[in-house]
């Protein structure tokens, strides 16, 4: 999980494309689906669920805020936080 997100991030920060950000965004959106099925109800499986919340609206507003300096950075930053915490 943390690589997916730590992938995102990196794909961000090179000014990958937008159909590259979303692919990646998609891609830890499914694992995040896949990790939190095979857990109990629970703090984790609920944590999971608010970021695959967090990568839906990611996805949906990329193509139109994308370019903006400032919410790159932000989910470059977010992305980051959540690469250390699944690292953990």
């Amino acid at each position: 999980m943390s690589r997916a997100f730590s992938a995102i991030a990196s794909c961000v920060e090179s000014d990958g494309s937008p159909a590259e950000v979303i692919a990646r965004l998609r891609a830890a959106w499914s694992r995040c689906d896949q990790d939190a099925a095979a857990l109990p109800d629970g703090d984790a499986r609920r944590r999971l669920a608010n970021v695959q919340q967090a990568l839906e609206t990611w996805q949906r507003v990329w193509p139109r805020l994308g370019t903006q300096r400032d919410f790159r950075a932000a989910v470059v930053r977010e992305a980051r936080l959540w690469a250390k915490t699944f690292a953990a």
